[in-house]
């Protein structure tokens, strides 16, 4: 997702203070890679806009797909159902 740092903080500043809030206003660690490069770029700007430990930041748990999945995959699957 093309979300910048600035989108992010203003998002902070405005109240979405943890990960779930965050992907869901401003759509962070929801494009391709599903957060394996963003997440810790976003926990980190969490963390220090709210003065806390990264530790402390709630990380969601990663649901599948793990790995990206083939539009192309699936509808064999369907097919051979």
């Amino acid at each position: 997702m093309d979300v910048s740092d600035k989108d992010i903080l203003r998002a902070i500043r405005e109240g979405f203070d943890n990960i779930e809030m965050l992907k869901r206003f401003t759509g962070v660690c929801m494009g391709p890679c599903q957060g394996k490069l963003c997440m810790m770029h976003t926990v980190k700007l969490l963390s220090h806009e709210l003065k806390r430990n990264p530790a402390e930041v709630y990380v969601p748990t990663v649901r599948p797909p793990i790995k990206p999945v083939f539009l192309g995959a699936l509808a064999r699957a369907a097919e051979q159902k």
